[in-house]
């Protein structure tokens, strides 16, 4: 939804984060469907790394030194990743919340972030029930 905001740099950390986030819980269909959708959207065309081989800590450093307003959109899209199966694992919890104190994402914007992402999901997925109904 707003990656295309983010520079070339920014957009690679993106995905290695957004990769190791997806595959820390298995990697769901519906979590598979939005990376899709993220790399299509990032107009980058991004090869699915191994995602036991990222430095999460690396990826981090490289967004850190963004804007806050491209810190705020990596962690919006990054809970989105999280949020596509509606199921968080421990590990899942534990990235997130490193990506928080590392981009010094504060509680109130974490909050407000992550109720947008609840409810655009929860809508497109009524939505969904609706026209398939």
């Amino acid at each position: 939804m707003l990656l295309d905001q983010l520079t070339i740099e920014e957009k690679k950390a993106f995905w290695n984060i957004a990769n190791v986030l997806a595959s820390s819980d298995g990697r769901a269909l519906e979590e598979e469907s939005i990376l899709e959708q993220y790399n299509e959207e990032m107009g980058t065309g991004f090869e699915y790394p191994d995602a036991s081989q990222i430095d999460i800590s690396k990826e981090l450093e490289t967004i850190k030194a963004s804007s806050m307003k491209n810190r705020k959109i990596v962690y919006f899209e990054l809970f989105g990743v999280a949020y596509a199966d509606t199921e968080f694992n421990d590990r899942e919890k534990n990235i997130l919340d490193e990506v928080c104190a590392v981009l010094e994402i504060t509680d109130d914007v974490r909050e407000t972030l992550e109720s947008s992402v609840k409810t655009i999901f929860d809508t497109y997925r009524k939505l969904g029930d609706v026209f398939n109904s």
